[in-house]
């Protein structure tokens, strides 16, 4: 059992990664302003793929280049509705 101060090991990798993806986000310049709001610091979800998108966004690397970019913004909605008809994200 793991006492009341005491992390898990699954619970201590999460912080570890989350506090990595937090650490590049500051360091993110490169992030496109527009999509920020969609980024989800919080959220426990991709964060291999966050470290990644972040850290290919910090070497400069274009968004056409990072695989995983568009995956990353969990906050972006997923379908959109148009006059009643249901449609893919944009880049979908």
């Amino acid at each position: 059992m793991v006492g009341v101060w005491e992390l898990s090991k699954e619970e201590s990798e999460i912080a570890i990664k989350k506090a990595r993806v937090n650490d590049l986000w500051m360091e993110s310049i490169n992030f496109p302003p527009m999509l920020r709001q969609f980024f989800d610091l919080e959220s426990d979800k991709l964060l291999d793929e966050k470290i990644e998108v972040l850290t290919a966004l910090k070497e400069g690397k274009a968004i056409s280049d990072i695989p995983d970019f568009y995956d990353v913004l969990e906050l972006y909605p997923k379908e959109q509705e148009k006059d009643g008809i249901r449609t893919e994200a944009i880049w979908d």
